[in-house]
């Protein structure tokens, strides 16, 4: 009997446990998280509005791992000795493995920046998420570092939570060494600091150097104060495999090949934000990727066990997504594409909810 490894519990793998749920096979499957809950990032800026309680944006991967004759394993995977097969969590245990995949996340830290690590609000593992947010709720001077859509909607986020609880004079901060939403084009850009401005957010063009007594120093040597500061910048690696024979790419991520295989050791793979596609290098390393991931890891896990010929992920050149961007609006973004308005809010909420049912409904 083959055993297969599942460490993290991302969105690829929420998908390989679905699968496994209606056409379980005779191999023994092991899904190791450090939480018993995962939460879904798609649902993190509703969330932080209010708009969600904390039950509907998570995942009981115990609930759903039953169901689909997994073992779960609450712990962390500290090590990795590819050339043995096998792995050491954090708890102690070692675990023997015939494949194992990652779909571990990313961290929200920049070591470039100095003094950032001992103030930046952390919140990946996604599950610290919640407990984070209250900081942002006290926070009388927010400031996100990052021009992306994450620090975009969560700052519009956190202004609508701000505005309906009595807190308007509250300041936000968005930081940002290049355009807003630059991947998404000029339009995009100009249509996001024309909104951010409307909602009272000060944006501030420049690159966060230092953090220092309070205070994040730009490269323009612009002062701006807080009381939290979070970095969404970019995803950091985790940093488990570059401790490793693994080969990673120059940020730390596992490299892998098409198949989402390591370029170097079959048995092992990676979905989502920990791995790089070597053919792909500048893949935005976002959900809707992670997502498409999914069916393909599934078949593939599949495949090698049974030495059949693996299936190829072919990223799109263009994808939907919809920003939450406060008060009952959206911000829909598809290439250079972008519209607002509330029908695209109400989109989103009915994407986000179909996407939890189909995990939510094994829990018990």
């Amino acid at each position: 009997m083959n055993t297969v490894i599942l460490a993290g519990g991302g969105h690829s793998h929420l998908h390989c446990l679905l699968e496994r749920s209606k056409e379980q096979t005779a191999d023994r499957w092991i899904l190791i998280s450090p939480s018993r809950h995962q939460y879904y990032s798609g649902m993190f800026s509703g969330f932080v509005e209010g708009v969600y309680s904390e039950e509907e944006i998570r995942v009981d991967l115990d609930a759903l791992c039953r169901k689909a004759h997994c073992e779960f394993v609450e712990a962390s995977v500290l090590s990795i000795d590819p050339i043995q097969q096998q792995l050491l969590t954090d708890a102690g245990d070692l675990y023997s493995y015939d494949a194992a995949s990652f779909d571990i996340g990313s961290r929200n830290e920049d070591p470039g920046i100095s003094g950032l690590a001992g103030a930046n609000l952390r919140i990946k593992p996604n599950h610290r998420f919640p407990y984070q947010v209250e900081r942002l709720y006290r926070s009388r001077d927010t400031v996100f570092i990052g021009g992306g859509a994450a620090a975009c909607e969560l700052a519009l986020s956190l202004r609508a939570w701000k505005e309906k609880n009595g807190k308007p004079d509250d300041s936000i901060t968005v930081i940002h060494s290049s355009p807003l939403l630059h991947e998404s084009g000029v339009l995009a850009s100009r249509n996001m600091a024309s909104l951010l401005d409307r909602r009272g957010i000060s944006t501030v063009k420049g690159k966060a150097e230092q953090v220092t007594d309070g205070t994040v120093v730009t490269d323009q040597a612009r002062h701006i104060p807080f009381d939290e500061v979070m970095f969404l910048g970019g995803a950091a690696a985790q940093g488990l495999f570059g401790s490793s024979l693994i080969p990673t790419d120059e940020k730390g991520f596992m490299l892998t090949n098409a198949h989402l295989q390591s370029i170097s050791f079959p048995s092992l793979f990676a979905a989502g934000d920990c791995g790089t596609l070597a053919d792909f290098p500048d893949l935005p390393k976002n959900g809707v990727t992670a997502v498409r991931q999914g069916p393909v890891l599934w078949e593939n896990l599949n495949r090698f066990l049974t030495g059949r010929k693996l299936r190829a992920f072919q990223p799109q050149s263009r994808y939907l997504s919809i920003l939450s961007t406060g008060i009952g609006n959206g911000f829909l973004l598809y290439g250079s594409f972008t519209v607002q308005g509330r029908w695209t809010r109400k989109l989103k909420e009915r994407l986000d909810r179909s996407f939890m049912k189909k995990y939510s409904s094994h829990e018990k």
